[in-house]
């Protein structure tokens, strides 16, 4: 084990809460709905014992997810396995796009509004719940603005929460009428999207993880499972910053955004412990018929391509 790299990691833990159920998220997003989105109950504890978790912490977690709908539970004589619910998938796969993109999407330059003028109470509190979920941000009590325009992707997500019949979607664009306009713009949107927490989460991945990139492109030496533990951490750290907000234009963002920093950041250290990582997931992970199925295509492609060997 290295022991620099190992101080590092620990002091990383020791700064962050750690979820159980949010920890095996990433497990899932990360490594096994690209392996067959299954596992044994004992090989994701061994899997979690790097992060010096105990038995209950996983079971418990895991028995969260299953009641929460992202898991399935199946027994097998003694043991235990959990699979990915279709619905799981569904968000796990929109959540990699972001993600493991190699680019920020281009933007139309175009805005959604959709308003809720029939809802009032819990029903319009849990339409405002469900768009906030998908990026949108709330622009006045019963109004919702996203800042893309998708009338497929829209309409889908109306579907999907049975507000067809009770929503109005506008398309708008921003006019520059003065001088000031597009600096009132971005401050709507940093007030709309809370990206100063964002930027706060950030600045802290890039301040933990620089000396990790360094250690590793010295040549330091790391153990498959030490691989793992990077690899787990860096996605969990960046997918609680990345997915707080939606995949804004950078013509909307604060300058000296770093977000840009973070992603390339979290690219080059992921493509150096890739490898190991799935060599170390090969090793200990095992779903109901044997040992997992090697990581799919698509998993190679994430953040452009990312080498295995």
């Amino acid at each position: 084990m290295n022991q620099k790299l190992g101080k590092l990691l620990s002091d990383i833990l020791a700064a962050d809460s750690v979820s159980g159920t949010s920890l095996i998220m990433t497990v899932f997003g990360d490594i096994l709905a690209r392996r067959g989105g299954s596992i044994s109950l004992s090989s994701l504890i061994e899997l979690l014992s790097v992060f010096n978790v105990s038995d209950r912490f996983v079971r418990t977690s895991v028995f969260r997810l299953v009641k929460d709908g992202w898991l399935t539970a199946e027994r097998s004589g003694r043991y235990s396995f959990y699979h990915v619910t279709e619905e799981a998938m569904d968000r796990f796969t929109a959540a990699e796009e972001r993600i493991y993109s190699a680019h920020d999407a281009e933007w139309n330059r175009q805005w959604q509004m959709i308003a809720l003028p029939s809802l009032s109470g819990s029903e319009l509190m849990e339409a405002r719940k469900q768009l906030e979920s998908a990026g949108y941000a709330i622009l006045s009590t019963s109004v919702m603005l996203y800042p893309r325009a998708d009338k497929d992707a829209t309409r889908q997500l109306l579907s999907k929460h049975e507000l067809n019949d009770k929503a109005l979607v506008f398309e708008a664009s921003s006019c520059d009428l003065s001088e000031g306009n597009e600096a009132n713009l971005k401050s709507l949107v940093a007030k709309l999207w809370q990206l100063e927490e964002v930027e706060d989460r950030f600045q802290t991945l890039l301040s933990q993880f620089r000396p990790v990139l360094s250690l590793l492109e010295n040549g330091e030496q790391l153990e498959p499972a030490q691989a793992f533990q990077v690899r787990t951490l860096l996605i969990h750290i960046y997918r609680r910053a990345l997915l707080k907000y939606p995949p804004l234009p950078e013509e909307l963002l604060p300058g000296n955004w770093p977000g840009k920093a973070a992603r390339t950041l979290t690219h080059n250290i992921y493509n150096l412990v890739a490898y190991p990582a799935e060599q170390h997931v090969d090793a200990v992970a095992r779903a109901a018929d044997g040992p997992l199925p090697k990581a799919d295509k698509q998993f190679c492609e994430r953040f452009g391509g990312i080498t295995l060997n």
